[in-house]
């Protein structure tokens, strides 16, 4: 079980006169957060995901973000997003509203048009309320602003992990073949970086499991180079299959819940767990180097 972080966020937003949006972040896009941020404004608004551009600035320019890291901002800042895009449709809705004389309480924005309540037949497009926005008296650009906050209560990620392992008995050497990885996940507004992010954290735990070591000698790094210290690379992790569990959280729009970091965790255990099946011995220190499993084994004959 993790619990994930939750920091504050802020976002802009631009609505341009030709019913394309720009949506400006100050998140780093890391795993492709951009894309999930340019569909969460696509939905909210009823249009094509192309016509959202996302624009990750700098602390110059763009809105405060916190720390980008695997489990928190596609949820935290997602969740600013999602604020400012009421904003527009409530702005959309106030001078929607004028045009058609009637009451502002009277129409609603309703996949990608602003229509009256009791005659759904009667509306206008998003495009076309954009268009018309930037010419018309009293109007002008439409432009708005999101902030998240930190949670009050914790979305809490639950990582079920399965690996088959093979030892060769006469080096220590460890082979993970297959790999298993199942999250709660909360909603995957893009399922292929969700994915991504739990195979990544998979590849990283099975670093922390077999091979990446710090090495001291009195008090002096031994290892201090990516030579010495031995991070998985392509041979070494095996196809990882990831099952998505969508069970949404209540705390945020969408239910999205973090995904990146937790699925680092149970891999270390898993692999230990797989290698006492298949050679019967306990390692309860890491790395799990080949050096440790042969002196394990050695110690069980």
């Amino acid at each position: 079980m993790w619990t994930t972080m939750s920091m504050g966020s802020a976002v802009h937003i631009n609505v341009n006169s030709d019913g394309s949006v720009t949506l400006v972040v100050g998140a780093t896009d890391i795993s492709g957060v951009r894309t999930a941020f340019a569909q969460i404004v696509a939905e909210e608004f009823g249009i094509p995901v192309q016509d959202v551009t996302v624009v990750s600035g700098d602390t110059e320019t763009a809105p405060f973000a916190s720390v980008s890291v695997g489990s928190m901002t596609t949820r935290s800042t997602g969740t600013a997003v999602y604020r400012a895009c009421q904003d527009v449709k409530e702005q959309l809705c106030r001078r929607a509203a004028l045009r058609m004389k009637v009451e502002k309480g009277e129409v609603e924005f309703f996949r990608g048009r602003v229509q009256l309540k009791d005659s759904p037949d009667k509306g206008l497009p998003f495009a076309e309320l954009t268009r018309e926005n930037f010419a018309l008296p009293g109007a002008g650009p439409i432009t708005a602003s999101g902030c998240s906050e930190p949670l009050g209560r914790p979305t809490p990620v639950f990582v079920v992990q399965a690996a088959d392992v093979e030892v060769d008995k006469e080096t220590g050497k460890v082979t993970v073949l297959s790999c298993a990885a199942a999250q709660d996940t909360g909603l995957a507004i893009n399922p292929g970086i969700v994915g991504g992010q739990m195979q990544g954290a998979v590849a990283q735990g099975i670093g922390w499991a077999l091979t990446e070591g710090y090495v001291f000698e009195d008090g002096v790094m031994k290892n201090p180079t990516f030579l010495d210290y031995r991070m998985p690379i392509a041979p070494d992790v095996p196809f990882i299959e990831t099952i998505l569990v969508e069970k949404p959280s209540e705390a945020t729009p969408y239910g999205i819940r973090g995904v990146g970091e937790a699925p680092m965790v149970p891999t270390l255990a898993t692999i230990a767990n797989a290698i006492h099946s298949a050679v019967g011995v306990r390692l309860t220190e890491l790395p799990m180097t080949p050096e440790a499993v042969l002196a394990k084994i050695k110690g069980s004959d």
